[in-house]
Parts: C-alpha cells; structure tokens; sequence
C-alpha cells in the first residue's frame, strides 16, 4: 500500500490516461496548470473556465483513471487550450487508513459570497492535514456584451463545526470583474490525513516569486529523497491593470496559470529539495487610436498545494 503521484497533459475537449502498477483504492485529482486561449486575439466572452471528470468504468478498484475535459471558454482554441492535471491516488487498500481523497464539484461562488460544499468527510478523528486544491471552475457573465477586468478562484478545507464527529468540509471562492454580475461554481480536490506515516508530504507554498524557486524538505517522507511532486493550484487571481489605456478594459485572449511540468526537479539543489518555476499570464487586446495592442496583468497571484512522495 502506497501513495503515488502522476501529471498529465490534455489538450482541448481530450483526456488522460493514468495508469498505476497496482490497484487504486482512493484518488483526487486537480489542476497543476492551465491554458485557456482563444481563437482571435481579444474576444469578448461571456463565459470561461474548464471542466474535469472522471470516466466511468475507471479509478476505485482498477489499475487506471481516465480524465475527461471539457473546455467551457467562448470562441475557444482548443488546440491552443490545455491543462496539466495531477493524480494522487492511494494503491493497495479501498479504505486507506488515516488518509482522504475525494472531488467535490460544483461548489457554487458568485460577487457577494464564497461557497460550502454540501457533503462534510467524517474523519473519525481530528485531522492532521485539511486542506483542497483546484479541479475546475465554470464561470458566466450576466451581460453578453461586459468587459473583461480580473478572474480568480480559490478553494480550501475546514472543520465542519455542525458534525457530530470530526469532519472537513470544502469552501470555494470565485470572482470575475468587469462591469456584468457573474456566477459560477468551483470544483475542488479534498486531501485530509490523521496519521503522519502514510508516506504523503504536504505544504503550502503562498505566491512564489518570478523564476526559480526551490521547496524545502516536506515532513512526511522520514527523510527521504523525493520521487513525485505536484504543485496543486489552490488560488489564484490576475487583472488587468485599472484605465491603464484610458479606454475599456482588453477584450480577453489567453489566461495561464500554474507550474509547469518540465520545469520541476526533484531533489535539486539537494535531497528533499524541489526546483519549480510559477508562470502566470492574462492577456488581453484593445483598439487604441484605431490599432490593435495587447496588454498584459499587472496583478498576479497563485497559491500552490506541494504534495510529495517518497522515492523508491
């Protein structure tokens, strides 16, 4: 019995194969990055965000787990659009003992208020590790015609204080500015532990710097190099800069959000350590003095969820 980690490329409206040397007792899953572009550069939409779902016939009691993805983005390149998806999955045991994965879906957000989940994970006994990372979102403007100004989400996990025993609940929270009321729901990753020894190291990385950044020994490996890492999404928010042209806010063409795969290496500089870089970008276009100019955010912000494992 074990825990394992993988990633994923999917590409448009495409899906993942995650394939485990043994059987997969439990499973979440969430975004490590993402890249919603559209057809033309500045489009104005009505509705963006991303869906993923696991197909059935697949995941608990197999030795696979297939990603389906929808891309719910207007005028949407779906050549151009893209998620990094990471799995972490226990192998071995229907019930792993002391540890939780579950994806909870459609967590509704909108302007004046964040979301609860509505089904609390009894844990039997205060946990250890609570906490959830980004698995999709789904937002709409009220008004097909509203401007474009900033976009974030963020999930997280609570005691739930109305349980009879102990037990989390997930909270979401979403907005999308621009001169239009919106609404949307999230979907979130539930990862909560009682126990330390179930080989799984967990750690909050708040808004890492520009360029290379290095993780710290997590606890929960007993000292070991690290064999898989994950940098979960737990929040993030970007916005164009505020009448910074003088004129209506760009009409959105590309949001990147997120760590990108290639860039991670484990146990550099040393054992324990991992490399990584953040990349966040929102772009947009405007017409300024009868011309086309791309603008990009100037307020940018992600926070990660590092889930490790041990190698060997």
């Amino acid at each position: 019995m074990s825990i394992a980690i993988q990633t994923s490329m999917i590409t448009g409206n495409g899906s993942a194969t995650f394939t485990f040397p043994s059987t997969i007792g439990a499973y979440a899953y969430a975004l490590q990055q993402f890249n919603l572009q559209t057809l033309q550069l500045g489009t104005v939409i009505q509705r963006i965000g991303l869906a993923l779902r696991p197909r059935d016939g697949t995941g608990v009691g197999t030795t696979s787990l297939i990603i389906d993805q929808q891309m719910l983005l207007d005028q949407v390149d779906l050549d151009g659009s893209w998620a990094q998806v990471a799995v972490v999955a226990w192998l071995g045991s229907t019930n792993p003992p002391g540890l939780f994965l579950q994806n909870q879906n459609g967590i509704t957000v909108d302007q004046m208020s964040s979301g609860t989940s509505s089904s609390p994970v009894s844990t039997g006994s205060p946990p250890m590790y609570a906490t959830a990372a980004i698995a999709g979102f789904s937002y709409q403007f009220a008004d097909d015609k509203s401007d474009f100004l900033g976009i974030g989400a963020g999930v997280g996990a609570t005691p739930d204080p109305y349980a009879s025993t102990p037990s989390v609940s997930v909270v979401g929270s979403g907005i999308w500015t621009g001169d239009s009321a919106f609404t949307g729901v999230v979907d979130a990753a539930l990862i909560a532990t009682t126990g330390d020894d179930l080989g799984l190291g967990l750690g909050y990385l708040p808004n890492p710097a520009w360029g290379m950044n290095v993780v710290d020994r997590l606890p929960g490996l007993g000292g070991a190099p690290v064999g898989a890492a994950a940098f979960l999404i737990q929040s993030f928010f970007c916005q164009f800069c505020i009448n910074a042209i003088g004129h209506d806010t760009p009409d959105f063409s590309q949001l990147t959000t997120g760590v990108p795969s290639d860039v991670v290496q484990l146990n550099v500089p040393s054992d324990g350590n991992v490399s990584f870089r953040s990349v966040q970008q929102l772009c947009g276009c405007a017409i300024v003095d009868e011309g086309p100019v791309i603008f990009s955010a100037e307020n940018l912000v992600a926070n990660y969820l590092v889930a490790e494992t041990a190698s060997g």
